[in-house]
Order: C-alpha cells, then structure tokens, then sequence
C-alpha cells in the first residue's frame, strides 16, 4: 500500500457491508491478537503454518520491519474500537518472493473479505518490488486454496505429501481485473438494488401541502402507480394526502425496503439510526444542509455518515433530489419530478438535482424513457461509480447516462467504464470544460498536460462517449437506444434537396465520419429511378420534384449499398408530396434494414410525423445534430472493436531497487523537491529505461577527463534540473578534452551574469546523439486523475508546436500504439521520404517502461525526458528530469 492511501479506504464486500482497509501498525498488535484468540483450532493452525509463529505471539505481525515485511488490516467501518475483522501480510524470504499469511474473524467469511486482503497484499507487495507471494497450505484446506484460485492472478501450485506450496504472482492481468470488477457488482447490486427495486417505501417527513417538499414527494410516489405499500411518516398527522400516516418508522406495520427523507437536516441522523434497527439498509436524504454549506453542515454529514455505518445503512444524498424507477415493475417516483418518464432503457445518474429534473422532462419524449434516475447530492455514502456497477449488470438497462460535474475516483471510473463501454455504451455531459485554466508549471509534460486533458484521456480511454451538452447526450441516446450501431463511418446522406444535403456532408466530415463516393452501380440503378437532374453521387439528390416511392427506393438502394454503414435521410417539404407519404416510405425502407442505423432530419414547421418515433427512427430537426450523434457512437462502436490490450510489464525492471532511490532521495529532501541528475539517471536505471552515456563533473579538469573517457562528440550541460538551453546551459560539439574544460567555465561566466552562478556547481559530459528523432515522454501526476503520460514531438519547440498526447496510466499495449499514431509526426518515426524507418517498438517499450516506474513510485509528481532520440536501432534518453513529493 502507497503513501497516498496510508489512512485507509473503505471497501465493499460482497454482502453489502463495508471494511476500513489500511496498513497494519504497530499498535495493532493487541487487536490482532485478539483476533487471533476468536479464531477455531482449525484456522489457528493455518496461521501457525502460514507466519510461522507460535500463537501466543500473534501479535508480532503487527511489528513494523520496513523493506522486509508489510501486512494489511480490515477493521469494520463502524469504527469500532480495537476490532480487527482479518490481516494479510507478506515478509520477504528470498529475492522477490515473499511468504504471505492471511486470516479473517469467522463473522466476515464468505463476504470476499480474504480476497479483498489479498489483492490489497499484493498491491503493496508489487510496490515493494516483491514479484511473488507463497505460502504452505494444508492439503485439505480448500477454503484458503479456493481463495487464492478466485484472485485473478497468476497461480501455482507444489502438492506434497501433506501440504500445498501455493504460489502467485503480484503483477495485475487482465483475469485479476475482471474478477475483481465481478466481486464490485455483486456489492452494488446488494447496495444499490433496495433503492431502485423496493418492495415499500417510507416517505419520512411526509406533509399534506402538495407545495412543501415532503407533500410534493409523498403526491409524486403515489401518483406513480407503485404497487407496493406507501408509509407517510409524521408524528403530527394520521392521515396525509388520503394515506394512513405513521408517527416514525418503528410504527409503520413492517419495515419498508426505502426509507426517502425530508426532515431538518439536524433530525436527519436519528431517523438513519433508526432505520438501521429496523434492519432498513436504504436510505435516501434529500435533506440540504450538509457538507455543501461547510463548516457545521460538513460536521453533521459525517455524523450522519457514521451512524449510516454503525447501523449497516447505505444512503444516497443527502441534499439530492431523489430518484425513480422507470419499471415497468417496480415503477415509482421518489423524486421531485413531477414528470414520470415512461419505461424505457436508459439509466440516468446526475451530480446536479436541478438540471436532472430538466433532464428528465427530456427523457420523457417518445423515444426514450428510462430505466432509473438517480440524483446523488452530496454522494456522501453512495456515489456514481456505485450506480455505473449496478446497471452494468442490470438486464433492464442499455444505455448508461450520467452528467458529472467532477468525476469521483476516477481510476476506479476508468476500471469500470472501461469494460462496461464494451456491451453498454456510457455517455456523459462533464461540465468545467472551460476556465480552469493552465496552473503554473515548470516542465514542459505539465504545462502541456494542463487542464481537461485527463478527462479527455479517461473518456478515451474508458470509451466513453462525451456529450458536449445535455441535448447531444439525449441525441445520441435516442439514436442507440433506437437503431442499430453502425459498423463503421461510412454514411449516405439522402436529401431531397442540394443545400441541406450538402450541409450534413460537411457535418459528417466535421463530426469524423465518411461520405464516400458510391458504386458504379449503385449510382446507375439510382439514376434509373430518379428524375434526370438527380444527384446519384453522395449526398444523393432526388430533388424536390421526386415521389414518395422515389425517395423510399432511392433509401433501399443506398441501404442495400456494401460500402455505406449508416444512412442520414434528409427532407424538406416540397409542394409535391405530404410529410407523411415520405415518413411511411422511410419506415418501410428502414424495416428492412436491421444492422445499419437509418436516422432522419425533417426541416419542417412543425414536429416530425409521429410514425417515424412509432417505428423507433429519430427524427433531427438540424442536420449538425444528427451527424454529431452518428459521429459520437461510430467513434465508441470503433473503439468497443478495438483490441483490449493488456498492460506490459517490460524484462529487466528492478521496483526495490527503484524504490530504495526514491527513499535516499527523500530522506534527504524533506517534502521531495527535484532529484539530482545522478539520482534521476539511477532512477531510470532501475526500470531499465536507456540513457546517454555520462558522467558527473564539477570542474574544468574533471570536464576534460570525462570528454577524454567517453570519447568522439560530447554535449556538455549544466546538471540541474532546470530548461538548460532557455538559460545558456548547452554547449554541443565537445570534441577534444581541452573544449570541455572550456565549455565548463563559459557557462559557468555567462550564469553568473545572469544570476544563476548556483545552477552551475555540476555538469553533466554526455555522448552527443547525432541521429534519429527527437522525441518527448512525460509524466505530470494529476490530483484527482493520477499519473498521466505524455509523448510527443520533443525538443526545444515542444510547446509550440504541441504535437504530444496523453494517457492515464496503467498504459496498455492498445493505448501505447494508439497514442503513437495519433501523432501528426508519427510518419517521422516510420520513415519520411526517404528517410530509414526508426525504432518504434523500442520507443513503445520505453513508454512502457516510464508507465510502470510511475505505477511503482507515485512519490514522482513530475518527470520530463525530453528530447528522447529514436533512432533505426533503439530509443534512448538525453536528458531527464524528475520532481518528487514526499
């Protein structure tokens, strides 16, 4: 476990409830002693196998033994004092491989708890550079072996006479990912399915007034057709809005699945304590006065949170305003909406309870409706990565929406989207795209990498579809959730009329799809049922002047064409023929066609006629629109047929040697600061990424030696980690020992004149690389985002030309070869003119390289290799700087 995560995080288990995770200290040698003492016979002979300690000294793998040992401890997220509910450790043995141990309270068994240890084990054994966990099972203990088969990761086993040696690798596959994904939908469909699936429904704080928020909410559910039992609860009426009222919820005849609330926020903590006695695991606050007020609200959110936590309560909110189920069974509304959009298959989740109401006005159009609605609020317990699991398994869902107006944990949204987006398309509106501006930065990857950047990367990444506006987003959900995914870009524009057809050709063009030339002979059997000055080319014109049953055979023809994958049928009214006629013509047309979308824009005065959304066939009213759409959802169905990838782990990478740099280090900067030059190179070193001969030199003296001793053309440069050739600090084409020493007292002169004499105390006497291209790899650590990778065009001019790209890490093989060749100057590396081809897969593996030192030592804040020279044979480094935190 990182230093990032030392105070713990809260997991789910499998049942629904929930662990604090951290790592083990040394004052936990009394609870997990007592842990110890709960354990049956059978399991305190597992742990005398498995640490190798005598049960009377339980305790002592709670001992601190830093670099040789680590362990990790689950304690209920209650809080409750000196319990721990199971540890897993590791203690090193031999080279990489480590002996784990690992055990739970009885009561925690078959929730995942032991599986959750072990991968958080392995994580922070990675991090160690451990390359293998092990350990001697008894032959007949199939819980534990069970255990380790079930995480994903790689697996070996020596059976002897008696015992299992069991053994596994740390590194995470593509098995661990999904395993572990499998374990986080099973604990959100526990959570999140009482809120979106009740049986009955309290509305705590029920009023009569249908202008109150408790009269509202309570008029909305039993409006709704819920065929559940309603609870009013109110201690000051009997009966409200027709409905027998309860005084609180102990007195409601049974305990109802949802408890909704809308009391004053100070009341709203016993009314969840209560709940929780009731055995009421679903509590919805739509409550304000939280943490969004500050200072008191923040105090009682997190009062309410933990007795939510005390009491095993999940709660969405508080300050949010609710939810729904569009059914058809259940069907209720639990929100302040008082439009129920009718069943459909999208699933709403949006971070602002104002503009999810707009939203949902939206989604009651004819073509959509919706299979849930959820406004988090505050999302003080429950948050969007919760709802993303739920609906990804949900069979009732196929399209999941969302509007976020940040992205909480987004590494773990990554994770989700990532596998989610490839059988259900995730669209999102993320609002902020604009006025944060660049922070001040001082390497180029920062002020490059500035921004929206990581959100964009995460989207990519992820496969999620972006929506500029709310409008987009239900544009492209009424077209997925309406028409088939195309196959690829390829579009037919049909228009009965030139201008607008040739404004949804730009369109397409602009929104990255294709409007190619049609057939021969397409465009001859076109021509022979269309009036002679019809267009066949594409967009084809069937002018103004041709019939319904033109149009309708001229849409069967393009739809029947091998070259087009999607159709755009334009129509404008004309004298000649009636809207419907053409509508009937376009329906029958598109029955006939199940896998390529057919997505209509009538430019009329008024609606587009009704058959069209009876036969599920999106009608646009501005062609910009419906080509943003198709573009939108090629892009995903492109990238859902792309190659997964796998993240590569390259030979000859050294984490415990790199991790004991980054210790020495900051141990002597407290806090972190920027690595010297020869610590950065022993950084780079230790994962095997190649660097320019050097040496290290204070003097003039020293300067001519090292020259004399790298022979040929040397570079000689200042070695702090500063933009040297923005200060004088560069001097190429060294090539006798006599220059170098004169290289070194020149700029040490020209520094002093400008006031930078401190910057020149080392210098670094460096092979001069002559050949290949210069090339950028980067690293900024975002807050929220992580590590995020940049490669590009490198050099001096890598901010002004700005040809770079950028990914969130773990980098996969996909990510490394599409961030490569989205460059403008990626034909530079595979041979221009008459250039020779260079070294791309070795500049690749770099990549790869820089992306696990960075997964490895989240301590680098800041890192720029810049320039990196590919070259035909081999990729190396010429310069490097890395900033570290503490």
């Amino acid at each position: 476990m990182t230093a990032a995560n030392e105070a713990g995080s809260e997991e789910t288990l499998r049942d629904g409830r929930i662990v604090m995770v951290r790592p083990l200290r040394s004052d936990d040698v009394a609870r997990v002693e007592a842990l110890w003492r709960r354990l049956d016979a059978r399991d305190r002979r597992r742990f005398t196998n498995l640490a190798h300690l005598p049960g009377e000294r339980a305790g002592d793998v709670a001992l601190p033994r830093p670099g040789h040992a680590a362990g990790i401890v689950a304690t209920a997220a209650d809080g409750s004092a000196g319990y721990v509910a199971g540890v897993a450790r590791y203690e090193r043995t031999a080279g990489d491989t480590a002996r784990f141990l690992v055990f739970v309270d009885a009561a925690w068994r078959r929730a995942g708890l032991g599986t959750l240890l072990l991968r958080r084990l392995a994580e922070a054994a990675r991090h160690a550079g451990v390359r293998r966990l092990a350990g001697d099972v008894p032959k007949g203990d199939a819980a534990i072996l069970g255990l380790l088969e079930e995480l994903g990761l790689e697996y070996t086993e020596n059976i002897t006479a008696a015992t299992v040696h069991a053994s596994f690798a740390v590194q995470e596959t593509d098995a661990y990912l999904d395993a572990l994904l499998a374990d986080q939908r099973t604990a959100a469909r526990v959570a999140v399915g009482p809120f979106l699936c009740p049986r009955s429904i309290a509305m705590v704080g029920a009023r009569e007034e249908p202008d109150s928020i408790g009269g509202l909410l309570l008029a909305n559910l039993l409006a709704s057709g819920f065929t559940g039992p309603v609870y009013p609860v109110n201690p000051r009426h009997q009966v409200i809005q027709g409905t027998t009222a309860y005084p609180d919820l102990a007195s409601c005849p049974e305990p109802p699945d949802l408890a909704v609330v809308a009391v004053p926020a100070p009341a709203v903590a016993g009314v969840v304590e209560q709940a929780g006695a009731l055995d009421v695991r679903a509590v919805c606050v739509i409550s304000a006065g939280f943490a969004e007020i500050g200072g008191p609200g923040r105090e009682l959110q997190d009062e309410v949170l933990r007795r939510a936590r005390a009491a095993g309560v999940r709660l969405i909110g508080p300050n949010c305003m609710g939810l729904l189920s569009g059914g058809p069974e259940p069907r209720f509304n639990a929100s302040f909406s008082q439009v129920l959009p009718p069943p459909g298959r999208l699933a709403f989740v949006t971070q602002s309870g104002g503009l999810g109401l707009a939203a949902l006005t939206l989604l009651a159009g004819p073509s959509l409706g919706v299979s849930g609605f959820v406004s988090v609020g505050n999302t003080a317990d429950l948050a969007p990565n919760d709802l993303l699991l739920y609906w990804d398994s949900d069979p009732g869902t196929d399209v999941v929406l969302a509007y976020l107006e940040s992205v909480p944990d987004p590494r773990q949204f990554a994770r989700i989207a990532r596998r989610t987006s490839r059988h259900k398309p995730v669209v999102v509106v993320k609002s902020g795209r604009t006025g944060a501006g660049r922070r001040a930065a001082s390497s180029h990857t920062a002020a490059l990498a500035a921004g929206e950047t990581a959100v964009e990367a995460l989207f990519h990444q992820a496969g999620v579809i972006r929506a500029g506006t709310l409008k987009e987003m239900f544009d492209v959900a009424a077209v997925l959730s309406d028409q088939p995914v195309p196959a690829g870009r390829r579009v037919a524009v049909l228009t009965n009329g030139g201008g607008p057809g040739i404004l949804v050709a730009d369109a397409c063009e602009e929104a990255g799809l294709l409007v190619p030339e049609l057939s021969d002979d397409i465009q001859a059997a076109l021509r022979n049922g269309l009036p002679a000055q019809a267009s066949a080319k594409n967009p084809v014109d069937v002018v103004a002047s041709a019939t319904a049953g033109q149009y309708g055979r001229a849409l069967r023809l393009l739809g029947a064409a091998e070259e087009i994958d999607a159709i755009i049928a334009v129509y404008i009214p004309p004298f000649v023929n009636a809207d419907e006629d053409v509508a009937r013509e376009i329906t029958a047309a598109a029955a006939a066609l199940p896998a390529k979308p057919v997505i209509t824009v009538f430019m009329t005065p008024g609606p587009a006629p009704a058959i069209l959304s009876d036969a599920r066939i999106p009608a646009f009213t501005y062609p910009e629109e419906a080509a943003v759409a198709l573009g939108q959802i090629a892009r995903w169905a492109e990238w859902r047929t792309r190659p997964a990838g796998h993240v590569v782990t390259p030979p000859g990478i050294d984490p415990g040697r790199g991790r004991a740099v980054v210790g020495t280090i900051l141990a002597g900067q407290a806090g972190g600061g920027w690595a010297s030059a020869e610590a950065a190179g022993d950084l780079l070193a230790a994962y095997g990424i190649p660097a320019a001969r050097s040496r290290l030199v204070r003097t003039p003296a020293q300067a001519a030696a090292a020259q004399a001793e790298l022979g040929g053309t040397v570079t000689v440069k200042i070695a702090a980690a500063i933009h040297k050739s923005d200060v004088g600090g560069v001097v190429l084409g060294i090539s006798t020992p006599q220059a170098a020493a004169h290289a070194v007292t020149a700029i040490r002169a020209a520094l002093a004149e400008t006031g930078l004499a401190g910057q020149a105390g080392e210098f670094l006497i460096q092979e001069q690389i002559r050949e290949g291209v210069e090339m950028i790899v980067g690293v900024t650590h975002d807050p929220a985002f992580g590590p995020l990778v940049l490669a590009g065009l490198g050099g001096t001019t890598v901010e002004v030309l700005g040809d770079v790209t950028v990914r969130i890490t773990p980098l996969s093989d996909t990510d490394v070869d599409e961030m490569l060749r989205s460059l403008r100057s990626y034909r530079l590396l595979t041979g221009y003119r008459q250039s020779p081809p260079l070294d791309v897969a070795a500049f690749a593996e770099l990549l790869h390289r820089v992306s696990a030192m960075v997964e490895d030592v989240p301590e680098i804040a800041e890192l720029d290799l810049n320039p990196v020279f590919v070259r035909p044979h081999g990729a190396v480094v010429a310069d490097v700087r890395i900033r570290l935190t503490g």
